[in-house]
């Protein structure tokens, strides 16, 4: 049983190894075939701008052939270094039958009518011949200059089966004007200058007046044809549909390439043939012409169809080729592959295991320093009590007339070290509830920092120079009243003490808006400066550089801490001996945070939710109606992989409070951490003071009952 299982299972490698040559075959193929399309595309494209440059060649000599005759004729014909019997009638009749002599392969005939309307008509080897006796239709005075030679038409010839166009000259005489009525084959001009411009074995050009009448093409039967309605009359049975678009393009544009179905019009059978076509229009004195080159299909697909052949002819051999080597390898293939899979997926889990041990240990660090505080709050409560009767009494008999001097100074330093034992109590109160569950509100940080200002200026040693720039527009904050107090205490005291020993002794503060989401408050003093050790340390706690006699080392600290737990930054640049600038910013408000928060929460889009009851099925199923991307999450490490490998994945995070080796307090800690942006919404049983606390501080952004969520989940996911 096992062995057949075993043959079943080569027998299914194998199959699945055919199944991916036959994909892969396919996809050579259809990349062969996609590639020889788009070159097939790209020689037609190539053919067809060669073909345009063709026509305007063959357009261009055209116009200059045809002017070249002209400008030969009025130089035959000028009066300049001709002989004195020149200005007889008969002189013109011997040097148009000289003319005619000299260019009788581009000319047919040419007629000479007098000014008395008599006419004479000159043809090659032949002798002139009077045609007709008209009336005189004009007539100049003896000297006048004469007219240019200029196109005045042209017919088919009777005798030719060609057009023939007609040029006149008008050539003054003693008697008056001589009219010379040249006509040109266009059988010639086409041998001389249209059919000389060879375009592979089966291409032509061709030429049409602005009739769409054929003036000139290689097969004779088509000349004089109007190139649609022409045919059309005389080929009723031929498909001209391709013919008339491309004709009607030519009647609107100026010049243009396609490829289009015609037939072969020198075929007696008229084969149909689809050619690649070019035209470029051109002005024969005032007339337009279209110029027409082509070239069969077939001698562009030709070569490309040999090539397909060849590839075709390779693929084969390398197909065969691949499936036995691939049949032979693959299995090994798909095993290795399996145990690499299988490998990764264990180094993904361990990673997020070991990454939630790291972020455990980063909340129990929190929650220690946390603890800290709290029995630093209460040492220093404990401690003031104590301090109290020790002051009282020490103040007494600092007052008593009856105790010696002596006495008195120990009893002034028992009352100073007791001040400093009560400003350090203070100081540990204010660590200890520096981020509090104080509920932010939202204040007007203009007049938050005004108040400050006065207190600091009646604080203010009168050395010292007190600047202020505050801005008089409303700025709004979420944050604790006094803030603005402790922040500018704090700093201007460090600065006051600063500023002892130097010559310059100005402290500045400034408010102002940053930008549309920022207010900036700056507090700048002359002071001594910060050295470059002590600036890495000046935040910490109990870090001070002015001897435990002096200060506290929480200051900072404090301030650190009030601006962070509102959202907002400090940082300080100094240069010793030129002094020190705190620059803090703080997000702005505007009167309108205090709508309700969960109008924000309809503009997210990406949710993840994490639960490890039945609830969270429920949950989703509620949002599927929704455009947003809701995904479901059991385990906390599976979230935090997620999240570590893209950080933007989510924009919402709703997360229960009791989940697997962590709450959900802590995973929201972690979250937050990778990605300061998102939202946090914690879902829980019952409420409890420390929910309010991470809800005041801002490590979460909402705390909610389950049963309120609930009732709100549907409206959260609107729109």
């Amino acid at each position: 049983m096992k062995k057949t299982e075993e043959f079943l299972n080569r027998w299914k490698l194998k199959l699945m190894a055919v199944g991916v040559l036959i994909a892969l075959s396919l996809v050579v193929v259809l990349a062969g075939f996609r590639f020889y399309s788009r070159y097939r595309e790209q020689v037609i494209r190539t053919e067809e701008s060669q073909l345009l440059t063709m026509a305007g060649i063959v357009g261009n000599n055209l116009d200059s052939y045809l002017e070249q005759q002209l400008d030969e004729i009025d130089l035959f014909y000028s009066q300049r270094g001709i002989p004195e019997e020149w200005a007889e009638s008969n002189g013109i009749k011997l040097w148009t039958s000289y003319f005619l002599k000299k260019n009788a392969d581009v000319y047919n005939w040419i007629t000479v009518t007098e000014p008395d309307g008599t006419r004479f008509k000159y043809e090659s080897g032949k002798e002139a011949v009077q045609e007709s006796s008209a009336e005189k239709t004009m007539s100049v005075a003896p000297g006048n200059k004469d007219q240019k030679a200029r196109i005045t038409g042209k017919e088919i010839s009777d005798r030719t089966g060609w057009y023939e166009l007609y040029i006149e000259k008008e050539v003054s005489s003693m008697s008056g004007i001589c009219t010379l009525t040249f006509a040109m084959d266009l059988k010639a001009l086409y041998e001389k200058i249209v059919a000389p411009v060879k375009i592979g074995e089966a291409g032509y050009s061709t030429v049409k007046d602005q009739n769409m009448n054929i003036i000139m093409h290689h097969a004779k039967n088509q000349i004089g044809l109007e190139a649609v309605e022409g045919r059309i009359q005389k080929y009723p049975d031929l498909d001209l549909n391709s013919l008339e678009t491309w004709i009607s393009r030519q009647e609107k544009e100026d010049s243009g390439t396609g490829v289009i179905d015609t037939y072969v019009w020198d075929d007696p059978g008229l084969k149909k043939v689809r050619r690649v076509i070019a035209f470029q229009a051109i002005s024969i004195q005032g007339e337009r012409w279209i110029i027409n080159s082509t070239l069969p299909l077939q001698e562009l697909s030709g070569p490309l169809e040999s090539m397909m052949t060849m590839m075709i002819g390779v693929m084969i051999p390398y197909v065969l080729i691949l499936v036995v080597v691939t049949v032979f390898f693959l299995r090994n293939r798909f095993l290795a592959e399996s145990q690499q899979k299988e490998i990764a997926y264990l180094k993904e889990i361990n990673h997020g295991m070991e990454m939630l041990v790291q972020k455990n240990n980063e909340i129990r660090h929190y929650q220690r320093i946390q603890s800290l505080g709290m029995m630093a709050s209460h040492i220093a409560h404990e401690f003031n009590n104590y301090l109290t009767p020790v002051l009282i009494y020490a103040e007494l008999l600092e007052n008593d007339e009856s105790i010696s001097s002596e006495n008195q100074e120990m009893i002034h330093e028992i009352t100073k070290s007791v001040d400093q034992a009560s400003n350090l109590s203070k100081e540990l109160l204010a660590f200890s509830r520096q981020d509090t569950g104080v509920r932010l509100e939202l204040l007007n940080f203009t007049e938050e920092v005004g108040n400050a200002v006065s207190i600091v200026r009646q604080l203010a040693p009168a050395a010292i120079t007190l600047k202020t720039e505050i801005t008089e527009e409303p700025l709004y904050v979420l944050g604790r009243r006094r803030m603005a107090e402790h922040i500018l205490l704090n700093l201007s005291k460090n600065a006051f003490q600063a500023m002892e020993k130097t010559e310059r002794k100005k402290l500045l503060i400034r408010l102002e808006a940053k930008g549309n989401d920022m207010i900036c408050l700056q507090v700048s003093d002359t002071g001594c400066g910060i050295g470059d050790d002590a600036m890495q340390k000046i935040f910490e706690p109990f870090y001070t550089t002015k001897g435990s006699r002096q200060g506290t080392g929480l200051g900072l600290s404090v301030v650190q801490n009030m601006v962070t737990s509102v959202g907002g930054t400090i940082c300080v640049e100094s240069k010793a001996g030129e002094g020190t600038t705190f620059v803090i910013e703080i997000p702005q408000s505007g009167p309108e945070v205090e709508a309700d928060g969960r109008k924000r929460l309809k503009h997210v889009q990406k949710i993840a939710i994490i639960s490890s009851e039945e609830s969270a099925k429920t949950w989703k199923a509620a949002a599927s109606h929704s455009r947003k991307t809701v995904d479901l999450y059991a385990h906390p490490a599976a979230l935090i992989d997620r999240v570590q490998k893209d950080p933007s994945a989510y924009d919402l995070l709703i997360a229960e409070y009791t989940l697997p080796t962590m709450n959900g307090i802590e995973l929201c800690e972690v979250v937050r951490r990778i990605n300061p942006e998102i939202r946090l919404i914690l879902i829980a049983e019952q409420r409890g003071a420390d929910f309010e606390w991470y809800l005041n501080n801002g490590m979460i952004d909402r705390f909610m009952l389950k049963d309120e969520f609930a009732e709100e989940f549907a409206e959260m996911f609107e729109g």
